[in-house]
């Protein structure tokens, strides 16, 4: 017989929300692992004491942004719709069946009464909470970046100096003009900035740079800037931010190629840091033969195999721990060792040869590092740099909102790195937890057992 159901709205209902919940809900393991009651003290100044018409609860504003940025809801709309009948999301944010659910208005609002300091003060109490239970010790740290889309079209592109009536009648497409950086900038989203990378479309992104604990992948400084910045330009100061906030000695750093400047190396070296960074060059000491070539004293001139001599060139402006060398003279063309020299057909006219060897003043270390780079260990934390901090950036796109920017403006997207980094830590943090029960309940099992055992000997 086919059954039917008629449903019929009950006038009043008394149902218990906390049974309704499953008792495994990724929701309860995060309360039970995380206690967000710092979030009322941090945010005490910002709020009047004894007059006004009461707020949002702090608290409850934070349990909703981790349930936006744990469940992937883009939209503070949409975060406050999903709230409204989700039973798990309205027992997490504490609201009763009969409790209204802040108006995605005053989310804005509160955003911004919050500011960035405040966003950064919780990320950092949660980082200290995943201290406190041994998942953070920083003596080896990973460092690397990532472009993030910023929320604003190519053709928001304008002059800097543009006027408002410039600005209205820009063309609605980009083709056939020429725009850079020192010139123009998005009148949607001036502090998002042209950048591009190899399988990456050209267009306006941030970058996140984002150093974590090589060991327990906890996210310890999610720093955003524009997305021209270079990455190999924010490595010390990264580096030194991580000290300074956890009050620790950094000992090794493992990075990509991007920031194995000379300068980095250099900076690694006299602070006795272990250094897994490849040169940001692949060839760097590999220019020249080391046996053949010859610099004097005064690093002022190089003899060649054939005696010759490689004077030192100007240095430029643009690029000062460059040194180039260079034969004057036609010795180059009639010399024996030209085939060696030269292993290349070269361009141009080949009676005008001249050898031409460029250095760095960071050649030694360069030297080091290159050799380095050879060995296991240093192989090794290159491939768990890619599997370990490319997977925190692929699981931040694919699940927690760092797919593109939700707001215009650096500061955002500072916080918008902020919340998704909390969001990683809080899953880190909820791991260790239950491994941490899972562990102390074998050990009452092998204790409870292991004194049974022993009684029953005991008798015999």
């Amino acid at each position: 017989m086919q059954g039917f159901q008629e449903y019929q709205p009950e006038l009043f209902v008394i149902a218990n929300i906390e049974q309704m919940i499953p008792k495994n809900h990724l929701l309860r393991k995060i309360d039970r692992a995380l206690d967000l009651s710092f979030v009322r003290k941090l945010t005490a100044h910002l709020y009047c004491e004894n007059n006004g018409r009461p707020s949002v609860d702090p608290e409850t504003y934070f349990r909703m942004q981790l349930i936006a940025y744990f469940y992937g809801i883009d939209s503070d709309r949409r975060l406050c719709e999903e709230v409204t009948f989700n039973l798990a999301y309205r027992w997490y944010c504490k609201f009763s069946l009969q409790d209204e659910v802040p108006d995605h208005s005053s989310m804005t609002r509160i955003r911004d009464r919050l500011g960035e300091e405040t966003y950064k003060n919780v990320f950092e109490e949660i980082v200290e909470v995943c201290r406190k239970k041994g998942m953070v010790k920083a003596k080896s740290v990973m460092i690397d970046a990532s472009l993030v889309k910023a929320d604003a079209a190519l053709n928001s592109l304008v002059k800097k100096d543009a006027t408002p009536e410039e600005i209205e009648k820009r063309p609605s497409m980009i083709q056939g003009n020429h725009y850079k950086n020192q010139t123009h900038h998005s009148c949607s989203d001036p502090d998002a900035s042209l950048a591009g990378k190899a399988g990456v479309a050209k267009g306006l992104y941030y970058k996140l740079h984002q150093t974590i604990d090589s060991e327990s992948k906890v996210i310890l400084d999610p720093h955003v800037t524009t997305g021209s910045v270079s990455d190999g330009t924010v490595f010390i100061e990264r580096i030194e931010a991580v000290e300074e906030r956890l009050d620790v000695k950094v000992k090794e750093v493992i990075a990509d190629r991007g920031y194995g400047g000379g300068e980095n190396q250099e900076y690694l070296i006299k602070r006795k840091i272990n250094s897994n960074v490849p040169n940001f060059h692949g060839n760097a000491g590999q220019n020249y033969d080391r046996e053949k070539f010859i610099i004097g004293e005064d690093k002022s001139k190089m003899k060649c195999p054939a005696g010759h001599t490689l004077n030192l060139l100007k240095v430029s402006d643009k690029h000062p721990t460059s040194r180039t060398y260079q034969i004057r003279g036609g010795h180059c063309n009639l010399c024996p060792f030209r085939p060696e020299c030269f292993p290349k057909k070269p361009p141009g006219n080949i009676v005008g040869l001249r050898k031409k060897i460029h250095l760095s003043v960071y050649q030694p270390i360069q030297d080091q590092i290159r050799l380095k780079e050879q060995t296991p260990e240093f192989k090794a934390n290159m491939t768990a740099r890619m599997w370990r901090l490319e997977g925190l950036f692929a699981e931040a796109k694919n699940w927690h909102n760092l797919s593109r920017a939700r707001y215009r403006g650096l500061s955002k997207m500072q916080i918008q790195a902020y919340l998704t980094a909390s969001v990683q830590n809080v899953k880190r943090l909820v791991a260790r937890v239950l491994f941490a029960i899972k562990l102390l309940c074998e050990k009452l099992k092998q204790n409870i057992f292991g004194n049974l055992k022993f009684q029953y000997l005991e008798k015999i």
